[in-house]
């Protein structure tokens, strides 16, 4: 593609994100490609593995205890994105640490480990576990805390509403995790975005990764009822681009606090977008789940 003239980085070269150098700026957002332990053995034309070019791979959000996710149906297609329910299934903290993480070690797959709670505490006491586990992992870059997840009961609808909230899951995290990156990811559904990246750059954070989905809700005309079971679903994919955007504009013009941008990123001309308002990396999500290869053609095209 013919990239433009502002454009001059090499998004598969490395950068340093708070204490840690990353091997790139295109990401995989959580919960769409897996742990990263997927798609190993797959190739298509002129990749190895979706892998080739990506400097790092968001791990589906785990939690304290392993989490069988809500109801059936969990995901709704819509025109120009999807809802999604799925209620945080995951192994569980204890399974994760003591299989996933270092197969993604031993494969070599850069990872940030997405970690939800529901308590500041229980933040800091999963990190410091993740800390002693991982302290001679080589491929594991930082934590991603998961403050925003709109489809969890326990916290009530977006844990991460509150900047002092949002403070001490952040300080619990960064008390236990001295040598790695610490993202706060944040949600899209308040009025004042930049308060809560200035509290949880304030508290430790390193970066603030924006947006998570957005609430929405669909009918099903038919049973006159929402296609959810729990009504209310994370909305992501092409039709919530202008809002990321936005939202990461006002952090960047209000907070000055480093972001990595996702929402709604389908190509490399999305991804160009969030760099030229002052991203620091992208992470890409649906489009992943709809092509494991996505995040790997934006990294190729935008290397030029």
């Amino acid at each position: 593609m013919n990239l433009p003239d502002w454009w001059k980085i090499d998004p598969c070269e490395p950068f340093v994100l708070g204490p840690r150098e990353f091997p790139g700026r295109i990401w995989t957002a959580s919960g769409c490609f897996a742990y990263g332990l997927t798609g190993h053995e797959i190739s298509s034309r002129g990749f190895t593995s979706p892998y080739e070019g990506l400097g790092a791979v968001v791990s589906k959000t785990v939690t304290p205890m392993a989490r069988t996710g809500n109801p059936m149906p969990r995901l709704c297609e819509l025109p120009t994105g999807a809802l999604n329910s799925i209620g945080l299934e995951n192994v569980g903290f204890d399974e994760f640490l003591a299989s996933v993480l270092p197969e993604l070690e031993r494969r070599g797959v850069p990872t940030v480990v997405s970690l939800a709670a529901t308590r500041p505490d229980e933040f800091g006491v999963m990190v410091a576990a993740l800390q002693m586990a991982g302290a001679d992992y080589e491929h594991w870059h930082g934590v991603e805390i998961n403050l925003s997840c709109p489809n969890v009961a326990e916290g009530g609808h977006d844990f991460g509403r509150d900047p002092e909230t949002v403070a001490r899951c952040v300080a619990a995290a960064r008390k236990a995790l001295p040598d790695r990156a610490l993202l706060a990811k944040l949600t899209p559904n308040v009025a004042d975005i930049a308060s809560l990246a200035k509290a949880a750059a304030e508290s430790g954070a390193d970066a603030v990764s924006v947006i998570n989905t957005v609430v929405g809700l669909e009918v099903d005309l038919t049973s006159g009822r929402p296609v959810l079971p729990r009504r209310y679903g994370g909305y992501s994919g092409p039709g919530v681009l202008p809002i990321a955007l936005a939202k990461v504009d006002e952090i960047v013009q209000k907070a000055g606090v480093p972001v990595v941008g996702v929402g709604g990123i389908g190509g490399a001309q999305d991804a160009l977008k969030f760099f030229a308002l002052g991203a620091e990396a992208v992470q890409v999500g649906t489009a992943q789940m709809e092509d494991p290869f996505a995040a790997a053609r934006i990294a190729a095209d935008l290397s030029g």
